[in-house]
């Protein structure tokens, strides 16, 4: 039986949960807010701290409100008010560049806050057990049932509604769902069973997409399969080609402003830019009118396929993608860059990448990260090589979830 404990919660920590004192540990609890008295359950003992679950609210914050969704495991900080959220996500980036950067002022500015903080997710990945279809449970690969998700941009949702009505079970292991923010329409990708016959999916995909005016085609796996495998949205003037399993953000009001932060930081005027960690261009093709050529590197070869084709039909030609990882392509590349782009994935810049990029010694380099735990472990090499910080824009990507989206621009004084 699992040890209770009653705390004062008084900070809030990466990774979204409460922070509070037992004793001479530090307790982080899940669901719990600053300001708050709880009873937790503990769930993990380490030497210095303790994990704990929130078990009864003795006194609430005034921050909290009602779920929308129940279970929601997918929706985190659903139970705290926005503007609330958006104050925690840029208390956690600013700690964080503390604790991991402490001898360093940085400038950063306010939080970016969503303008929708529901309705604004173009994408979801669902898996299926059985006749269940949603997330998985948090920490688990059990699959919550969900028969609806304010989440997700009107059209997929009901595109999932529309799944839900039909005989799936034993069919499909997963779906991954994407719609259009620009154009209000959908396409899914089916992932099927093993034993599940080719006919029986193509029933399926048929019916699906003929009793949902929104869904535009079905792919299986990444095979066309029902109408069109692709989703096309326009992102800062440029129209983007979308494979299902391409990388594209989540929140499209977002990624505009994105975009706009880092030509502004950039403010570039010609020479040659890199993107790394590219995706389908969502940097690199609208940013090439302001550059004489632009270099992008991906390692996943469809979402370089999409780049291409967005670069033929938004007239692009100064874009060259290359599909390699890059922290194995980007040191054989011919320099100079005036400017480079980084945005990698959740687990950070690869150390081969940094050191590739220091010895290209670009003036100007834009660091992305999705992970602000992260963010001090991939700067100290770049500040050490005489790299300075100008700014820290956090931009709220995810609202109803502890994750923050960080833009850092870095300026070179070598010989300043």
């Amino acid at each position: 039986m699992h040890d209770t404990i009653e705390l004062e919660i008084e900070g809030i920590a990466q990774g979204g949960d409460g922070v509070g004192r037992h004793g001479d540990l530090v307790v982080f609890v899940t669901g719990a807010l600053p300001g708050e008295r709880v009873r937790a359950t503990i769930t993990e003992r380490h030497t210095r701290f303790l994990r704990a679950t929130v078990c009864d609210i003795l006194r609430a914050a005034p921050e909290r409100v009602e779920p929308q969704i129940k279970p929601g495991d997918h929706a985190p900080w659903q139970h705290i008010a926005y503007p609330a959220q958006v104050r925690y996500k840029g208390i956690i980036v600013a700690d964080q560049l503390r604790k991991f950067l402490p001898d360093i002022t940085i400038p950063i500015q306010p939080v970016i806050a969503a303008p929708h903080p529901w309705g604004y997710r173009n994408s979801a990945r669902l898996h299926v057990d059985g006749a269940t279809l949603g997330y998985h449970a948090a920490g688990t690969k059990t699959v919550v049932d969900l028969a609806d998700d304010p989440l997700l941009l009107p059209a997929l949702r009901d595109t999932l509604r529309s799944l839900r009505r039909l005989a799936f079970a034993g069919l499909i292991k997963e779906v991954t769902l994407r719609a259009s923010a620009t154009y209000g329409y959908a396409a899914a990708r089916l992932s099927p069973t093993p034993d599940a016959e080719r006919h029986a999916l193509w029933r399926l995909a048929t019916a699906w997409k003929a009793s949902t005016p929104v869904l535009a085609g079905v792919t299986l796996e990444d095979e066309p399969f029902v109408g069109t495998p692709f989703v096309y949205d326009e992102l800062a003037g440029v129209i983007f080609r979308l494979s299902l399993g391409s990388f594209f953000q989540v929140n499209h009001a977002q990624a505009e402003r994105m975009v706009a932060v880092v030509r502004d930081a950039l403010a570039p005027h010609g020479g040659r830019l890199l993107d790394a960690y590219s995706g389908v261009g969502s940097f690199a093709l609208p940013l090439a009118r302001c550059y004489d050529e632009v270099i992008a590197v991906e390692a996943y070869q469809p979402a370089v396929e999409d780049g291409r084709q967005s670069a033929i039909d938004n007239q692009i030609t100064n874009v060259q993608f290359i599909n390699g990882a890059a922290e194995h392509t980007v040191a054989h590349l011919s320099g100079p860059f005036h400017a480079v782009i980084l945005d990698p994935p959740r687990r950070g810049c690869h150390p081969a990448l940094i050191e590739a990029i220091i010895a290209h010694a670009p003036p100007q380099i834009v660091y992305i990260s999705c992970h602000p735990g992260l963010i001090g472990r991939d700067l100290a090499p770049l500040l050490a090589a005489g790299y300075q910080i100008t700014f820290v824009q956090p931009v709220d990507l995810f609202p109803q979830t502890p994750h923050i989206e960080t833009i850092i621009h870095l300026r070179s004084v070598v010989g300043e």
